[in-house]
C-alpha cells in the first residue's frame, strides 16, 4: 500500500486527553488516551472510545500545557478497535496555529535525533 503521509511520525507513546470538539462548547467528558504516533499533519491516539470517521476531536498533553498551548484539534480519519477495552484512531490535524505547528515540529524533531528511524503506524 502506498504511503500517502506528507509528513513522517514519530513513535511518542505520550498520555493526553482527548474529547469531542465543539467550537462553541468548553472541554467536557475528558478521556485519557495515548498518543502513540505524531507528526506536523496528524497523530494516531489510542483510548477505550471508538470515534466515527469525520469526528471532530480535541486533545492535549502535558507539554502543550506547560508551553501555554491550546489543545490540537483534528478529524478522524480512520478507527480500528484493537480489543474489546482499545481502539485506534488516525487523526488529521485541523488549522494548527503557527506556534502550534512549531512547537509539534520542535518535539518531533528533537525526538527523532539519535532515533534509527522514525516510523508511522
Amino acid at each position: 500500500m502506498k504511503e500517502r503521509r506528507k509528513h513522517s511520525r514519530i513513535t511518542i507513546n505520550k498520555h493526553a486527553w482527548i474529547y469531542n470538539f465543539d467550537e462553541n462548547a468548553s472541554p467536557v467528558n475528558l478521556e485519557d488516551c495515548l498518543i502513540v504516533d505524531i507528526s506536523e499533519s496528524g497523530a494516531c491516539i489510542q483510548c477505550a472510545a471508538c470515534y466515527q470517521e469525520g469526528q471532530p476531536l480535541a486533545f492535549t498533553y502535558q507539554d502543550l500545557m506547560e508551553s501555554g498551548l491550546r489543545p490540537v484539534v483534528g478529524v478522524v480519519m480512520w478507527s480500528k478497535r484493537l480489543s474489546e477495552k482499545d481502539c485506534r484512531h488516525g487523526i488529521k490535524f485541523l488549522g494548527l496555529s503557527t506556534q502550534m505547528l512549531h512547537e509539534i515540529r520542535s518535539q518531533v524533531l528533537l525526538m527523532t535525533e539519535g532515533a534509527p528511524e522514525a516510523g508511522g503506524t
